[in-house]
């Protein structure tokens, strides 16, 4: 018998949920393409309160998708007052298996790549660099700690990211069959 689309009352698996954050330049937009690439519906810089109501839309009646991944950061301002009891209640609903991957890179990997795209920091638009890699480093440790996987993109190449999302969407492989 065919599995269900999570639309089906007799549904018989659960929807994949990743929530993507971590250090700005970390590869969070590569992450992104990466997760399209292997069927994810992919949603960048929502709001943290927005976050469920994503998940009761893309689960609604008639909808086919059956893996979700969401990008959130530090410059949604209610984030890390938020985010935690967002991410608590996600991971208690029947319907997801929400997992939380946190990118991280070493400051001196951050650095280069800002310097390389030439754009100002998030949390320092006006200051140095290295300032707001600090600021964000201190702001994201908690939410850091209740990530379920930490990838360090410091020496990965785009293609190495893309093949460690590769791995991570297997999670579920003896759910969905």
């Amino acid at each position: 018998m065919p599995a269900t689309r999570q639309g089906s009352p007799d549904r018989k698996f659960k929807t994949r949920f990743a929530v993507v954050t971590g250090l700005s330049g970390a590869g969070k937009s590569a992450a992104v393409h990466a997760l399209e690439d292997l069927g994810y519906l992919c949603v960048e810089n929502l709001p943290t309160v927005m976050i469920p109501a994503l998940a009761d839309l893309t689960l609604g009646e008639g909808t086919t998708h059956d893996a979700l991944a969401v990008v959130v950061d530090a410059r949604d301002r209610s984030f890390l007052d938020q985010f935690p009891g967002v991410l608590e209640s996600l991971r208690a609903r029947p319907d997801l298996d929400t997992r939380l991957i946190f990118l991280e890179a070493s400051d001196g990997a951050l650095l280069r790549r800002f310097s390389e795209t030439r754009r100002p920091h998030p949390l320092a638009p006006t200051g140095s660099v290295i300032e707001g890699i600090t600021t964000e480093r201190a702001r994201l440790c908690r939410i850091k700690g209740i990530s379920d996987t930490v990838i360090d993109t410091s020496d990965l190449t785009v293609h190495e990211l893309r093949r460690e999302f590769g791995e991570i969407s297997e999670w579920d492989s003896d759910q969905r069959r």
